[in-house]
C-alpha cells in the first residue's frame, strides 16, 4: 500500500525520560483511538516505512495534548529521540467509524456535484475548506472555474459516496 493511501493519525515529537518512551502528538479528531491500539506503524516524513512498534504502555501527557508511549523495541532515550518526526499512519479500514451523515474528507473529494432540481452535473468536489461555522465545498465546474458552496443542509441535499455524487440546491447567487 502506498503512503498516499494511508491515513496519518499522529507524529512522534520526541523522547520522554531516559527509558525510551516516546512523546506522541495525535493528529486525529479521535485521540482516544490510541488507547485501543497494540502497535504503531511509523513512517519517515518522506513517506517510506520506518518501523512497527509494539505498545506496552500509554498515558496522557497532561496539559500537552500528547501521549507518552512505551514500546517494546526501544529501551533508551537516544533510540527514542532517533524516531523524532516519525509519522504514525494506519490503513483507511482502521479509521474510526463515523456516525450516520458524517464523512471522511478523502471519501468526498472527487465526487460529482449535481444540481438537485435539474439533475445537471455542475462539476467535481476538489477541496473542502473548514471555516468556523461550517465547511465550504470547492467545486470545479466543467469550464475549470471554481465555485464555493457552503456545506449546510439548505445547500447540500444528498451525499452518496457509493454512487459517487453530491446533490446540491443552488440558492440564488451561489453559482455566479
Amino acid at each position: 500500500m502506498s503512503c498516499k493511501e494511508l491515513v496519518t493519525i499522529g507524529r512522534i515529537v520526541g523522547a520522554h525520560g531516559i527509558r525510551g518512551e516516546l512523546r506522541l502528538l495525535p493528529l486525529t479528531d479521535f485521540p482516544d483511538r490510541f488507547n485501543h491500539m497494540n502497535h504503531l506503524n511509523v513512517y519517515r516524513p518522506n513517506g517510506s516505512f520506518w518501523c512497527r512498534l509494539t505498545i506496552n504502555s500509554l498515558r496522557e501527557h497532561v496539559g500537552k495534548k500528547q501521549f507518552i508511549v512505551g514500546v517494546d523495541e526501544i529501551a533508551d532515550r537516544d533510540e527514542a529521540e532517533n524516531l523524532r518526526g516519525g509519522i504514525v499512519m494506519i490503513d483507511p479500514e482502521e479509521r474510526v467509524e463515523l456516525p450516520e451523515g458524517f464523512y471522511w474528507v478523502d471519501d468526498l473529494i472527487g465526487l460529482d456535484v449535481m444540481d438537485v432540481e435539474g439533475g445537471d452535473r455542475l462539476g467535481v468536489l476538489v477541496e473542502i475548506m473548514p471555516t468556523g461555522s461550517n465547511d465550504v465545498y470547492v467545486v470545479e465546474a466543467c469550464d475549470g472555474k471554481r465555485h464555493m458552496l457552503p456545506a449546510i443542509s439548505e445547500v447540500v441535499k444528498e451525499i452518496n459516496v457509493e454512487e459517487g455524487f453530491i446533490k446540491v440546491h443552488l440558492m440564488e447567487g451561489l453559482w455566479e
